[in-house]
């Protein structure tokens, strides 16, 4: 089962206002979203079963709640700091001296940027989805 279009803009109006919650059913879990502020941003917090574990973090492979979790992907040197190594080094010696130029670090994290994509994240690695309750915090 699949939200409709209906239910996904309610799950966004809804996640709209700060500390709103959502609860959605996904492949047997509760998945509760959370318009929660972290610094000077808003940002959707997520938990599974009413719970946050830190082993989904560090070893998302063993735990199949940690598919819920959006992935972050960071390179190692910023396009300042390769532009910079090529200009000096050249490419070809660039490519020699720093093997890892263009590598880029994949992990979990335990919130997403914003409610639209904590809402196609869910739907993408969901087979079904259905929206359970919503309800002010």
């Amino acid at each position: 089962m699949s939200l409709s279009k209906e239910q996904q803009d309610h799950v966004l109006k809804e996640l709209d206002i700060p500390y709103n919650k959502v609860i959605l059913h996904c492949d047997g879990y509760d998945v509760t979203l959370l318009l929660v502020r972290m610094k000077m941003k808003l940002v959707v917090d997520i938990y599974i079963d009413q719970m946050f574990k830190g082993i989904w973090l560090t070893e998302p492979d063993k735990h199949p709640e940690a598919k819920f979790l959006p992935t972050k992907k960071v390179k190692i040197y910023s396009q300042k700091s390769k532009a910079e190594i090529i200009k000096l080094l050249g490419k070809r010696e660039a490519k020699k001296s720093f093997p890892d130029l263009d590598k880029v670090i994949e992990s979990k994290s335990y919130y997403f940027s914003s409610p639209k994509a904590a809402l196609s994240h869910l739907i993408k690695v969901s087979d079904s989805i259905e929206l359970l309750a919503e309800m002010a915090a």
